[in-house]
């Protein structure tokens, strides 16, 4: 089954319709405006942010964001094991801890 897309447009001016902008879906979430809006463009996925775009338009997920949604994602767990070590050793040796490398 193929399913058609919204474009952040038709979006955009049905959200109007109902007296509803992305700033007041960005606060009721506790997100920034850009967010909403590149979820709402396609820029950014965000299972979250989609659900709550769909539900101000009062439309399935599958209507809004064709199959980009279909499933949830799951997210693995992450293996801290290097990062905990970086913490043990400076406070064992009383060090202030690093920052943690983003590359990891």
């Amino acid at each position: 089954m193929t399913y058609t897309t919204m474009s952040y447009e038709d979006i955009k001016k049905e959200l109007s319709n109902k007296d509803i902008q992305i700033e007041d879906i960005a606060k009721a979430k506790r997100v920034s405006n850009s967010h909403v809006a590149n979820v709402a463009k396609g820029v950014v996925q965000s299972f979250v942010i989609a659900e709550a775009i769909c539900l101000a338009l009062n439309k399935k997920r599958t209507e809004v964001f064709g199959d980009k949604y279909l499933t949830k994602p799951k997210r693995g767990p992450k293996d801290r094991t290097h990062r905990r070590k970086e913490v043990i050793k400076a406070i064992q040796a009383g060090k202030p801890v690093p920052d943690p490398s983003m590359n990891l």
